[in-house]
C-alpha cells in the first residue's frame, strides 16, 4: 500500500500538518532535528509523493511536452536528450512525441498534450507544416492556456517564443567557404522550401554568391527535404551539371551526397567538396570527416527547458527568443577545386 503522509506523522509523533510542511520543504520554522527525524522516517517507509493531489492542489503537472519530427535525426535526438536531462535537474518529467514529419501529428500531439496536463510544450513543427496547422496548434493551446516555445523551426507571422540557430548566417559561412576555396559551379540541395529554415539557408547560400560576384544559377539549386534519400537522388542530378562543390543543408543530405559520389566513383575532396549542417556526431566519424555548419543542439534543448519552466513560474512574463551563433567545423571534406588543401596564410 502506498504510505500517506498520515503514516509517517504516526511514526513520528508529529503532526500531519508538520510533516506536510516537511516534505514540501516549506519547513523554515521547523527544527532542524524534527526535519531529519521526518525525512529518514520517510526513507525508511519507502514514502513517495502523490504527485496528481499534488498537482489538483498547485494546478501543475511538473510535466513538460516535446513535440519532435524526426528522431532518427541525430539534431532533434540531441535536442530531446538535453531536453529530458535539464527537465530531471529541474524535478520536471517529460513527454516525448515522434511527429515523423506529419503536420496533422503536430495537431494531434497538442492535443494530447494538452489533455494530459502538461505544463508547456517545446515544439519542433513538421517540416512542412502550413501556417494554418501551425495556428490550429497554437489556438489548442492558448484555449488551455498552455505556453508553447517553437524549436528549431518556425513559423513567419505568428507571435511565438523561440530557440533556434542562425540559420541564414550558417548557410552564408558554408558557400563562403567553398568560394574562397576557388569553387565557382557550387550545387545547394535545400531542404523543403515551405520551411523557414530551408529558406533563411538557401539566403545564406545566395548572399555569398553575391559578395563574391558568382552568378546565382537556379538548376545548381535542388529542393531535398532533409532526408538521406534526397541527398542521394538529387546530387546525381547535380553531378550531371559537373558542380565541384555541394552545400546540403543538413548532414543527412550530405549522407546521401557520399553514397552517390562512391556510386559514380567521385572521391572526397580530390573530385568533389561537401558541406553539410548541424554537424551531427557522425559527421566527424566518417571515412572523410564531414565540413559542416555547427548547430548547438544540446544548448539549444537545455535553453528551450529553462526558458519554459521560467515561464511557467512567470506567467505574465513571456521570455524573449534566443538565436544562437552558427559556426562552421572544417573537416577534411572540403578542398580547392584541383583537390588540393588550401594552405593557411
Amino acid at each position: 500500500m502506498r504510505v500517506r503522509i498520515k503514516d509517517i506523522a504516526e511514526k513520528t509523533g508529529l503532526s500531519v500538518s508538520t510533516v506536510s510542511l516537511v516534505l514540501s520543504k516549506k519547513e523554515h520554522r521547523i527544527p532542524d532535528e524534527t526535519c531529519k527525524r521526518v525525512i529518514d522516517i520517510a526513507k525508511e517507509l519507502h514514502y513517495r509523493p502523490n504527485q496528481m493531489a499534488a498537482s489538483l492542489v498547485t494546478q501543475r503537472t511538473k510535466t513538460i511536452g516535446l513535440i519532435i519530427p524526426d528522431i532518427t535525426n541525430m539534431f532533434f535526438a540531441e535536442i530531446a536528450k538535453s531536453a529530458e536531462n535539464e527537465c530531471q535537474k529541474a524535478g520536471y518529467s517529460i513527454i516525448l512525441c515522434n511527429t515523423n514529419d506529419n503536420p496533422q501529428s503536430d495537431i494531434d500531439y497538442v492535443n494530447m498534450l494538452v489533455g494530459r496536463g502538461v505544463d508547456g510544450i517545446l515544439f519542433a513543427m513538421a517540416v512542412n507544416a502550413t501556417v494554418n496547422k501551425a495556428e490550429e496548434c497554437f489556438a489548442i493551446s492558448h484555449q488551455f492556456e498552455k505556453p508553447i516555445i517553437l524549436v528549431d523551426r518556425v513559423v513567419p507571422g505568428l507571435n511565438t517564443v523561440c530557440v533556434l540557430s542562425d540559420n541564414e548566417m550558417g548557410g552564408y559561412i558554408a558557400t563562403r567557404h567553398l568560394l574562397e576555396l576557388g569553387h565557382k559551379k557550387i550545387g545547394c540541395i535545400t531542404g523543403p522550401m515551405g520551411a523557414q529554415s530551408s529558406k533563411q539557408r538557401l539566403f545564406g547560400y545566395i548572399r555569398a554568391l553575391q559578395e563574391y560576384g558568382v552568378a546565382f544559377d537556379t538548376s545548381y539549386i535542388k529542393e531535398g527535404n532533409y532526408h538521406t534519400p534526397s541527398g542521394f537522388a538529387l546530387s546525381k542530378e547535380l553531378f550531371e551539371l559537373d558542380v565541384t562543390a555541394i552545400f546540403a543543408c543538413n548532414d543527412m543530405m550530405a549522407y546521401g551526397v557520399y553514397k552517390q559520389a562512391a556510386s559514380n566513383g567521385k572521391k572526397i575532396p580530390e573530385d568533389l567538396s561537401i558541406v553539410g549542417f548541424d554537424d551531427l556526431q557522425f559527421s566527424e566519424l566518417m571515412e572523410v570527416p564531414l565540413t559542416s555548419v555547427s548547430q548547438p543542439a544540446i544548448e539549444m534543448g537545455q535553453s528551450a527547458v529553462e526558458m519554459m519552466i521560467e515561464w511557467i513560474d512567470h506567467p505574465d512574463q513571456q521570455p524573449e527568443n534566443i538565436t544562437f551563433k552558427s559556426e562552421l567545423v572544417i573537416r577534411k571534406s572540403t578542398a580547392m577545386p584541383s583537390g588540393k588543401v588550401k594552405k593557411a596564410n
